[in-house]
């Protein structure tokens, strides 16, 4: 198996990985390319609400509608 075979199936489990509170996005992370995360535990009061998206492969994370 080549290497980016590898990568493949690694990120093919991880969207099949049941993150509890948190749902997979198709938003690519500013940083470092992966598909991010959107909290579903926390929304923010602010006006409009707001949700959390995160990047648990490089830990970059933001607010967002």
């Amino acid at each position: 198996m080549k290497w980016e075979d590898a990568q493949r199936e690694r990120e093919k489990e991880l969207l099949e990985t049941d993150y509890g509170n948190r749902e997979h996005t198709d938003i690519e992370c500013p940083e470092c390319g992966k598909y991010i995360w959107r909290r579903t535990d926390i929304v923010l009061t602010s006006y409009p609400p707001q949700s959390i998206y995160e990047c648990l492969n490089c830990g970059w994370s933001d607010t967002g509608y």
